[in-house]
């Protein structure tokens, strides 16, 4: 058996791989966050300072670097390009499996292992962000590394167990600021409080994970505040921490947002998850399931957390994620231990794999986009087919066919977003295929960008671009310059009609649209940046 289950695990292991690697170079750099971050990751690359990152010249101090020396630690030994931006995050989301199946495998044993892996790996949001330059998967992946430890018993942690918590929290501080340390803190609380554990550590104990925090975000810590001063650290520091969370403006959203997002980007274990936390409360006066006791709580406390927040964004969750992995699989053993009797937990799974397959269905049959129509026909297929064979196991008890013709129908529309629906996304939300249309982007000219920011056109073109509002076009094409203008479909109706008449559209991509200024004559200046006759330039712009 132990044999079966160690095989089992290595195909899990094969089949995330290939969900998170598949691919992940071809994808154009999404806008806005993976261009700006990989820009940031170049011109670090080319400045050398590892102190202070630069977008466009300018300092962007509200992410710490972590992701920054990583991407250009490889963009100088692979170049600067979709893959190595993306590869932080995925062998981050690797990272994070095994370390649920770590988890797991004490508690639940190697077959555990293998289930925690899977139910993990083929969480939408998990796959989706593990494909992402950004930050998050990073996060996740040193917050689950903290809680890892702090789940585990002292012999098998070590005898270093606070100073590698300490230096993990570190991490998880350089990845995404003081988050990386609220949050686990939080799930860490809550834990131990579900658990019946001490709740605060001794004074030894937190001395030394202080001390390893410090080994870890000092050295870059002071040297920031050095070149910056406390005013401007402390003032980012605010703004993207406290004003974020209590008065945020731009992502506002209401208090059962990360309702919606769980159930979406969870599925399908979601639908036994309500009823995992249900059964795992029942153990709270016994406290004879500390692992799903302690993964329970913490999933709930992170909800409420980022639920009483002001700005909410979906990947904000992902370090949750693995939480929700160890209560699925805690639930999947006691369905296991009496397959008879528990079938709520089974059918609740095959219903939800059906119910996929109708939403799915209807997607593809009416969404305009031919990238979402396949991905969603591959969807309602896959999910199709596994809630014929969960209802085959679910007749038969046998839970074990019912969850793995889940992960299997998981895994195959998760593969179809991989291959079709990512690459899509890319020419959708990128400068990279618009550059490739209208060549001249390329060249020496001048580039407007209308009342809009597109982070990608910086790193595709290796160039800064003018961002011009639209109430300042005119004058700024009074200039002697030869620009090219881009402009999104949505703002072309409130250009002036007057001024869209002395413009030739030469290229457009989507929604974007690339223009250049007519010469008085009927031709366009050929020179990139030839001025205009001053005695015409009132005849065209008048």
């Amino acid at each position: 058996m132990e044999g079966r289950d160690r095989y089992f695990f290595w195909v899990v292991v094969s089949v995330a791989a290939a969900l998170i690697f598949l691919g992940l170079g071809e994808p154009s750099l999404i806008d806005p966050d993976e261009a700006r971050f990989a820009r940031t990751s170049v011109e670090m690359t080319r400045s050398r300072d590892l102190v202070v990152p630069t977008f466009e010249g300018k300092p962007r101090i509200v992410k710490p670097p972590l992701l920054h020396w990583m991407q250009a630690a490889l963009f100088l030994g692979f170049g600067s390009g979709e893959l190595p931006s993306r590869l932080p995050a995925a062998f981050a989301t690797l990272g994070s499996m095994f370390l649920v199946a770590w988890i797991a495998r004490r508690r639940f044993g190697m077959e555990g292992a293998a289930w925690a892996a899977a139910i993990f790996i083929t969480q939408p949001l998990v796959f989706i962000t593990g494909r992402l330059g950004t930050t998050d998967a990073l996060l996740s992946f040193h917050v689950l590394g903290a809680l890892s430890l702090d789940m585990a018993e002292p012999d098998e942690a070590g005898r270093h167990k606070a100073a590698a918590m300490g230096a993990l929290l570190g991490m998880a501080f350089l990845a995404k600021g003081p988050i990386g340390i609220v949050l686990p803190l939080l799930v860490i609380l809550a834990g131990r409080t579900a658990t019946g554990r001490e709740v605060l550590p001794r004074s030894r104990t937190l001395l030394v994970a202080l001390a390893g925090w410090g080994v870890v975000v000092l050295p870059w810590g002071l040297a920031f505040l050095k070149r910056l001063g406390a005013g401007e650290v402390f003032g980012s520091l605010r703004r993207e921490t406290l004003e974020r969370y209590f008065s945020e403006s731009i992502h506002m959203e209401p208090p059962w947002y990360y309702a919606t997002v769980l159930i979406l980007g969870c599925l399908p274990w979601v639908a036994t998850l309500p009823l995992a936390l249900f059964r795992v409360a029942g153990r709270l006066r016994s406290r004879t399931a500390p692992t799903a006791l302690y993964a329970g709580a913490g999933l709930l406390a992170g909800l409420l957390f980022f639920s009483l927040g002001k700005g909410k964004l979906p990947q904000y969750i992902l370090p949750l994620s693995p939480l929700v992995a160890l209560v699925v699989a805690w639930e999947l053993g006691r369905e296991l231990e009496a397959p008879g009797p528990r079938r709520l937990g089974p059918s609740l799974l095959a219903g939800a794999l059906l119910l996929l397959m109708v939403i799915l269905g209807a997607v593809a049959a009416v969404h305009p986009d031919a990238a979402v129509r396949y991905t969603g026909l591959v969807g309602a297929i896959s999910y199709g087919a596994g809630g014929l064979v969960a209802l085959a196991g679910l007749l038969r008890h046998r839970p074990r066919l019912v969850y793995g013709a889940a992960a299997v129908a998981g895994a195959a529309f998760l593969m179809a977003g991989a291959l079709v629906l990512h690459p899509a996304i890319g020419r959708d939300r990128s400068a990279a295929p618009l550059l490739e249309k209208v060549p001249e982007l390329a060249s020496g000219r001048p580039v407007l960008l209308i009342d809009i920011d597109i982070p990608s056109m910086t790193f595709y073109r290796d160039r800064v671009s003018e961002r011009v509002p639209l109430e300042e076009l005119i004058s700024r094409l009074r200039r002697p310059d030869d620009p090219l203008l881009v402009v999104a479909s949505a703002d072309l109706g409130r250009v002036r009609p007057d001024v869209l008449t002395r413009l030739r559209e030469i290229g457009r991509h989507g929604k974007l649209h690339v223009f250049e200024k007519i010469h008085p004559h009927g031709e366009t200046m050929t020179k990139p940046d030839g001025p205009f006759l001053d005695s015409r330039r009132d005849t065209l712009l008048r």
